[in-house]
């Protein structure tokens, strides 16, 4: 899917993300495997046939949620790698504009939104655009002014955008807000 190494901003991004894929799938087998071994041990220590036979229906009922739970972490992983190799491709083929970001005190569920100022050629009208912090350190760096290199195919809403800042990438899209 990715034909080109991650930028090296992006590589952390993709470590962190891959170490809590791994840490949530270990923490989702240790869970389901230790219910199943609970339920186990006290069928099979009581010796009636009905525990028995409500062990094979909970094992039963345990495989399509192992499946649910196994294409969940598929899903996430992909949209993840999907969200990475787009932000990638821009920093590979958009050229740079050093641009200042300004916090409007607006956060929610889908991010930060945040004032987009270029210091060349500022447009007539202000920007924004949502950032998506995905570290805990985005969260904090994002609580101030700061000045990035962006990245972005043209200054429409809705298009992409990668801001880096220190060797952080900050991924987002360009927004239109009335406020």
């Amino acid at each position: 899917m990715n034909e080109s190494p991650l930028h090296p901003a992006l590589q952390t991004q993709a470590l962190t993300h891959r170490r809590r894929l791994r840490g949530l799938s270990l923490l989702l087998f240790v869970t389901l495997s230790g219910m199943m071994m609970v339920f186990m041990v006290s069928a099979f220590a009581s010796g009636d046939i009905a525990n028995v036979l409500l062990l094979a229906v909970i094992g039963l009922v345990m495989l399509p949620v192992m499946a649910l739970l196994g294409g969940l972490l598929w899903y996430l992983d992909r949209r993840q790698l999907r969200r990475l190799s787009a932000a990638n491709h821009l920093l590979r083929e958009c050229p740079s504009v050093m641009a200042r970001l300004t916090p409007t005190g607006r956060t929610g569920r889908n991010g930060i939104l945040m004032i987009l100022e270029p210091l060349l050629d500022p447009p007539t009208r202000p920007l924004y655009a949502l950032i998506q912090p995905a570290l805990r350190t985005g969260r904090l760096l994002l609580q101030q002014e700061i000045t990035v290199q962006w990245h972005c195919r043209d200054r429409q809403p809705g298009s992409d955008l990668v801001a880096l800042h220190d060797h952080n990438a900050l991924l987002g899209r360009m927004v239109e807000w009335k406020g």
